[in-house]
């Protein structure tokens, strides 16, 4: 049974009752269910944002111009993984907004073992503005892939 299939159950399963509180309670259990992808998407965007700046940091005298398209270009490619996985779009986007604190606490982490040898930034030349841009493109990505596999399951049914 696909998530999908367990929110439309428990929906048309609360419609069915006459118990308020019983059918409302249900209604809030469907709705839920999402945090649990939001939950996934969130670890491996902060894991991410943590391997950016261990990446820049080990090699920080090479040049890295295209670092920043890069991490658009990988965000596009986790959110497109996600999608696979039947992660909705919305989940998506919420959870790559952890790209940026996970980023900062790699900073964080290696300030307290290293001192002033380690980055003060996370990402040298972008701003913390930048991560509802991964937020979008990793939405987009994620809702993408989502609805071509739903058509394709479509077709083959």
């Amino acid at each position: 049974m696909t998530p999908d299939e367990w929110t439309t159950g428990m929906h048309n399963e609360a419609s069915s009752v006459n118990d308020r509180k019983w059918a409302t309670q249900t209604r809030l259990a469907a709705g839920r269910f999402w945090w649990r992808g939001v939950g996934v998407a969130a670890a491996v965007f902060a894991a991410l944002g943590v391997g950016v700046v261990l990446t820049q940091f080990l090699w920080r005298h090479d040049a890295q111009d295209g670092l920043w398209p890069g991490v658009m270009i990988l965000s596009g490619v986790v959110g497109a993984a996600l999608g696979a996985r039947r992660v909705m779009a919305l989940e998506a986007g919420a959870g790559a907004l952890a790209f940026l604190p996970g980023a900062w606490l790699a900073v964080v982490a290696l300030q307290a073992v290293l001192g002033n040898a380690a980055p003060f930034t996370p990402i040298s030349g972008v701003s913390d503005e930048a991560g509802p841009v991964l937020a979008v493109i990793a939405a987009c990505a994620a809702g993408s892939v989502r609805a071509a596999t739903d058509r394709l399951t479509l077709v083959r049914a």
